[in-house]
């Protein structure tokens, strides 16, 4: 019976490290792939990007009511930042409004009310 020397039992670790993170890659992949392919990252986006454009444009007494899918919605008014989230996916988008921002959102549905 012939032993191995530590020559080989580096090599055989170095090949399951190198295995193991190509693993991980593949996997990081296949996630941001099928984000890609639902629509979520473009969803959010949108989402994100017509907020805040509604943020800038509307004036006192304005108010709007959004259906999403699923969505975690948060308006910073001291950042002046949007950031909507679906998923993996969080999207951030500025706006430069001076009025205050009332919103009740919840899973399905958000409402933004300019006072």
């Amino acid at each position: 019976m012939k032993k191995r020397g530590k020559r080989g039992q580096e090599a055989i670790m170095l090949n399951l490290i190198y295995i193991g993170i190509a693993i991980i890659i593949l996997v990081l992949i296949f996630f941001f792939i099928s984000d890609i392919a639902s629509g979520k990252l473009v969803k959010s986006q949108i989402l994100a990007k017509e907020i805040s454009l509604f943020l800038d444009e509307a004036e006192p007494g304005t108010s709007i009511m959004i259906e999403h899918e699923k969505a975690e919605i948060k308006i910073d008014e001291e950042k002046g930042e949007v950031a909507v989230k679906i998923g993996h996916n969080e999207e951030m988008f500025t706006f430069f409004t001076k009025y205050d921002i009332e919103f009740e959102t919840n899973s399905t549905f958000t409402k933004i009310t300019i006072s």
